[in-house]
């Protein structure tokens, strides 16, 4: 993993809203990261993509990390704790691509196996554990048309891909040389 993990430029606009994502690494043989289907939403611009658990930050969240948890737990059903925390990343904008920008705060943890996951069926359409050593194979990632005339980095997945800003999240985590968008 990359230890230096520099996040893509991220403005802190006092106006802009945050949020927080977990990215939680199962180090069960094989490493893994849990990634969401989110469902089909005309409210969501992140509607039907795969993306890190996590969500904005709502009044009742004293912090991210909060937040970070409320949401995953809300998600997932997963109950995240404070020693699971391996480290707290870079805040890192997101939505520019449709638009919506809000600042993410990424925090990483460290699940020994897999948990149990009973996912919020109102928001999260699925789930896998992204295989970490087949995303780390360069080879394996190509890029799509997401938007008309317009191409991105993705990791193809059996039903769709991974690609914006859970990919570009990713790539940098685990050291890619590839230019997430």
């Amino acid at each position: 993993m990359n230890d230096q993990l520099t996040p893509s430029p991220a403005p802190v606009i006092a106006s802009c809203p945050r949020a927080a994502v977990a990215i939680i690494k199962c180090l069960e043989s094989p490493e893994s990261i849990l990634l969401l289907r989110r469902n089909k939403s005309h409210k969501d611009p992140w509607s039907n993509h795969y993306a890190l658990p996590g969500g904005r930050k709502e009044g009742q969240d004293v912090s991210l990390f909060d937040t970070c948890v409320r949401e995953t737990f809300e998600e997932t059903g997963i109950a995240l704790k404070a020693d699971l925390l391996v480290k707290e990343l870079p805040p890192t904008l997101a939505g520019r691509n449709v638009k919506a920008p809000i600042l993410v705060q990424p925090f990483l943890f460290e699940l020994a196996m897999r948990p149990s996951i009973t996912i919020e069926p109102a928001e999260i359409k699925s789930f896998l554990w992204l295989d970490v050593s087949l995303f780390s194979d360069e080879n394996n990632h190509s890029t799509v048309e997401v938007y008309p005339g317009r191409n991105y980095p993705v990791y193809h997945l059996k039903d769709y891909y991974v690609w914006g800003f859970t990919y570009g999240l990713l790539i940098r985590l685990f050291g890619l040389d590839i230019v997430p968008y």
